[in-house]
């Protein structure tokens, strides 16, 4: 279920989200009701889940323990914005037949209310790193958000030169960390993390892709119907005229 937790700040739950997706992707969800979460030490951006700020050579030692940790924070990642957005088609999809799912921030709670795991949302904050020292980044987390979620968690924040993804996160954190011993032998952090759901929930609308071919789009209804769903299905029209 969605667990409120101060390293974590959650948006209004109107707010609204989109994640792009493949066909693979979206086939995955809608048979097995699960949402993939990869494991942080598996994205492409090396920097994530790291900080590397201006006075990194005086407070490396305050982060040390980062990449391991890194292991065991599993991510599912979202879009927030109130409507569709050409670059993350573009990015995320990358085909002409790709698929958005909208949902909000209010869905997502519902959705989790059954799953066994405790979940996280939080969204990221955007910040030249760089250019920051501690202290800084800590002041500007405390002018940014309420005093219930002033933390410089690793992962509330990304460099800004990834801006444009309003990325909105949930988090299944698999403790504890870094390791369990049983029976004298270090538990091996899990290579990625499936969580239940309650699909009917989540899913406000499908959103086909601007470009995606007829045969596409009556591939996506079938399977919908199919499968005794009954969303909302409509075709992208951000480039009708």
């Amino acid at each position: 279920m969605y667990k409120q937790d101060y390293n974590f700040h959650t948006p209004d739950s109107k707010t609204i989200i989109w994640r792009y997706l493949d066909f693979t992707k979206f086939a995955g969800i809608l048979t097995s009701q699960q949402l993939y979460f990869c494991r942080s030490d598996k994205f492409e951006d090396p920097f994530e889940g790291i900080f590397k700020l201006k006075d990194f050579e005086k407070t490396k030692e305050m982060f040390a323990d980062f990449p391991e940790t890194k292991k065991f924070y599993f991510l599912n990642c979202w879009h927030m914005n109130d409507h569709q957005s050409d670059a993350m088609w573009k990015i995320f999809t990358n085909t002409k037949n790709g698929i958005a799912i909208k949902s909000s921030v209010a869905r997502v709670i519902t959705a989790l209310e059954k799953t066994k795991e405790n979940i996280h949302i939080g969204e990221i904050f955007y910040r030249d790193l760089a250019n920051l020292t501690f202290r800084e980044l800590v002041q500007q987390s405390q002018n940014q958000v309420s005093s219930n979620h002033r933390s410089t968690n690793q992962f509330n924040y990304q460099r800004i030169s990834f801006e444009h993804e309003k990325e909105l996160r949930l988090y299944f954190i698999d403790m504890p960390i870094p390791h369990a011993i049983k029976d004298g032998i270090p538990r091996e952090p899990l290579e990625f993390k499936k969580i239940d759901i309650y699909l009917k929930a989540l899913v406000d609308e499908i959103v086909i892709a601007p470009f995606a071919d007829k045969w596409f789009e009556d591939l996506v209804n079938t399977l919908i119907k199919k499968l005794g769903y009954s969303f909302i299905v409509t075709k992208s029209d951000l480039y009708t005229l």
